[in-house]
């Protein structure tokens, strides 16, 4: 799985022409594909974070161009990474908002999680040498989970760093792997394996990219909104109840992204628990993930480790039955079907970077709003659970 294309870089200066009137005519298929009151964000939202600043709001496009203007002369180049179907989709669109990118190129990567591969990163590395780029060029990742991990771990890399923004353009992304400074690919099947802590010049998240987001991601990053209601508890936690259109979801998001902002600031490197508790749901996720590969998006495979992770808590006595009942509820609405499970997960677990010593660590709810609880040892509680998940998938087929 590699860069897409007969070279590695493609010049898009000519490009550029064709994108500002493409950009219209993106604009108005999405028009045709979403109903007339698509939600926005209302007004512009700012964070500061300790790795970089987050922009989000109807203009966070021409706050990146504004940027740009100020700033595209003191970079030698500029690398634009991005993915085959968001390429299609957005990129015309984005290019065509920034006046002040100026002669940029384009590294287009195969789309999925395969991608995220020491392979692709080889050659992202030779792409950006075989162009004379230096530590004083700019990459702009444009896409996904996929596309932010694999942006942010090769800027972070390549010289010992260049600088790098962020343009999300999957819920998934906006709400969580394109927000926190984590970067990573994947070694041998694990997840993000091999990764960085890496600062970024700024995440500009523009509700027009999600437009044209197929229906699927817009369920794969629902998984992580689920995620961050609960941790957040209160009117977070009620207000995801009450979602019935996947399309209300616009006002909502800068409260998303809040709550994993503000967990970010209190504890940037994850040396507590208050970041710790993003990787609820992680574990049987990035475990399902490394056996099935592509045939499980990341947001499915963290609404499968959301359901046993809860049911683990409520064995041990963490979390409320009627919390449990509520997330699996929940869960089971979106996700009404089972999914069978890979025969390998509990080997695959005892490999999550977040293990010590050989000792399987997971962290597991307590109730809304609560700190989660980081258990250690047995697979057995685990084992028991998915067990349980396998019955009810099995009997749902009988």
């Amino acid at each position: 799985m590699g860069l897409k294309g007969n070279g590695r870089i493609a010049k898009i200066q000519g490009h550029l022409n064709r994108c500002k009137g493409a950009s219209k005519i993106v604009q108005e298929a999405c028009d045709e594909a979403m109903p007339s009151n698509f939600p926005t964000f209302e007004g512009m939202r700012h964070w500061d974070t300790p790795f970089g600043p987050v922009i989000a709001g109807d203009h966070a496009l021409q706050a990146l161009d504004a940027w740009l203007q100020t700033h595209r002369a003191s970079y030698s180049q500029v690398h634009i990474l991005t993915d085959g179907q968001v390429h299609e989709a957005c990129l015309p669109f984005v290019l065509g908002s920034l006046e002040y990118l100026g002669e940029s190129s384009v590294l287009e990567v195969e789309v999925g999680e395969e991608s995220k591969s020491l392979e692709v990163m080889h050659q992202l590395w030779l792409a950006l040498l075989e162009a004379g780029a230096d530590r004083q060029s700019l990459l702009i990742s444009v896409g996904g989970g996929v596309v932010t991990d694999l942006g942010g771990f090769l800027a972070s890399t390549y010289m010992r760093g260049m600088h790098h923004v962020v343009v999300p353009t999957s819920l998934l992304a906006m709400v969580y792997a394109g927000i926190g400074g984590k970067t990573g690919i994947n070694l041998e099947g694990f997840k993000n394996l091999l990764g960085t802590f890496a600062p970024s010049q700024g995440v500009y998240v523009d509700p027009v990219l999600l437009d044209t987001l197929p229906e699927l991601h817009w369920r794969a990053g629902w998984a992580e909104c689920i995620k961050h209601a609960y941790l957040q508890g209160g009117t977070l936690w009620d207000e995801v109840h009450q979602v019935a259109d996947l399309s209300e979801l616009g006002p909502l998001v800068p409260a998303f992204m809040e709550a994993k902002i503000l967990r970010v600031q209190a504890d940037p490197y994850e040396h507590g628990l208050e970041r710790k508790a993003l990787n609820l749901g992680h574990s049987i996720a990035h475990a399902a993930e490394a056996s099935l590969g592509s045939d499980l998006l990341h947001g499915d495979a963290v609404a499968l480790g959301l359901w046993v992770e809860f049911h683990i808590a409520h064995s041990l006595g963490l979390c409320n039955a009627s919390d449990q009942m509520a997330m699996h509820s929940l869960l089971d609405t979106w996700w009404p079907e089972r999914r069978s499970l890979p025969a390998d997960l509990i080997g695959r677990l005892r490999a999550d970077k977040k293990n010590h010593a050989g000792t399987v660590r997971m962290a597991v709810p307590g109730n809304p709003g609560a700190p989660v609880t980081v258990i250690e040892g047995s697979v057995t509680g685990i084992q028991d659970a998915l067990s349980y998940y396998a019955f009810l998938w099995s009997f749902c087929f009988q």
